[in-house]
């Protein structure tokens, strides 16, 4: 081997984690150049449509049911010399960046060994996921925006710096109504840990009203504004849709043709899971200081309202499977987790996108279910019965 061969190899050992990180930037982003030229069934009949008339009108009249700063970040791309449908991509695209960057920092943070090599494999399996790639790229959608400002929020609620982790939740609502998932765990953490008042849940509707104020200055009304996340509610009318939902094992997705009284009763029920977890919360006294213990109750308030809700669609879980890779770093029993709930959605995204389903929505929701249970149990049972010695004080 010659001088200058031994040289190279000593430097790239020597740089290896940064030289890793580089190759996954580009490998990421030339798959999603891959994917710029495919329009989903949304883009044609909706985005791209949507995109026109915000180029032409601006912001000041409500286009879709977007919200204002995603109207905003679209009319300022319109004014670039890019293709509306790669547009679209190109912000969704920066946003999964700096979500797997925001997630490779949580891990490093809270690694307790090998910090270098967990935050940039999180990275790397975060930035390269299937789930996100698929969602920005391919399909065009923007979860990682709201993903992005909602994550950041919880690592600042486990460092307790409240209000600022209060503001960017309320930055993760002005962006999709979606951000309502971390709600519950949010109300956990502050009935067990008493850290906080109640009043700092107003600073979401604040920083929401500030978001919105290019609209209010455009010439939206407030009721205007408002009805945007009114009228998501009520877009479509489906026990489920396309997701491996628990009411898939039950029902059809029109709920045998008494949706009214289906999504009731899956909203009361969400509920009361989500009230059971919190009594064993409070009975458990469960030490939401640890990491292992803080992020595992946040994954299953999140997989609770995925799983119970009614009208769920395939995106919706986003965060979930987000959340859940970055688990995997924290304790090895995250992993068999991890790879359930994105392989589910994977086929799901498969049905939408390519007209494939590997394996059927009944077969997938039992699936669903038996994870959901599992995850339940080791939880409670494991996790949360014995305190975790690399709690964030100690």
């Amino acid at each position: 081997m010659i001088s200058a061969e031994k040289k190279l190899l000593y430097f790239i050992e020597k740089h290896i984690h940064l030289l890793f990180a580089g190759a996954v930037l580009l490998i990421g982003c030339c798959m999603r150049i891959a994917g710029f030229h495919f329009l989903s069934h949304d883009a044609k009949c909706y985005l791209l449509k949507w995109y026109d008339q915000i180029a032409a009108n601006g912001i000041s009249e409500q286009v879709g049911n977007y919200n204002i700063p995603y109207q905003l970040i679209i009319y300022l791309l319109t004014k670039l010399p890019l293709k509306p449908l790669h547009a679209y991509k190109v912000v969704s695209c920066a946003f999964d960046l700096a979500m797997a960057l925001l997630g490779g920092y949580i891990v490093w943070d809270m690694a307790d060994k090998n910090k270098e090599r967990k935050g940039i494999l999180a990275f790397t399996f975060v930035f390269c996921s299937p789930i996100v790639l698929m969602n920005s790229s391919v399909w065009a959608q923007c979860d990682s925006m709201y993903a992005f400002f909602g994550i950041a929020a919880l690592y600042f609620l486990f460092r307790e710096k409240f209000t600022f982790s209060f503001i960017l939740l309320g930055l993760s609502f002005a962006f999709k109504l979606q951000a309502i998932f971390f709600l519950p765990f949010f109300l956990i953490y502050y009935v067990c840990r008493k850290k906080y008042s109640i009043f700092h849940f107003l600073i979401i509707p604040v920083m929401m009203a500030i978001a919105s104020l290019p609209g209010l200055i455009a010439g939206h009304s407030p009721k205007e504004i408002l009805g945007i996340y009114i009228g998501q509610t009520n877009t479509f009318n489906r026990v489920y849709a396309n997701f491996p939902s628990v009411y898939a094992l039950l029902t059809n997705a029109k709920g045998s043709g008494d949706y009214p009284m289906f999504r009731k009763m899956a909203i009361l029920f969400m509920v009361l899971m989500l009230g059971i977890g919190l009594y064993f919360c409070i009975v458990k006294k469960v030490q939401l200081d640890s990491k292992k213990v803080f992020w595992g109750i946040l994954i299953w308030s999140l997989y609770t309202c995925c799983l119970f809700l009614p009208n769920m669609h395939e995106r919706y879980a986003y965060v979930l499977e987000v959340v859940a890779i970055l688990y995997c770093f924290l304790t090895p029993a995250g992993i068999p987790f991890a790879i359930v709930v994105n392989l589910l959605s994977i086929f799901t995204y498969g049905k939408y996108l390519f007209g494939y389903r590997a394996i059927s929505l009944e077969v997938s929701a039992l699936i669903n279910l038996i994870a959901y249970v599992s995850f339940t149990y080791w939880l409670f049972s494991k996790v949360c019965h014995a305190p975790d010695h690399h709690s964030v004080h100690r």
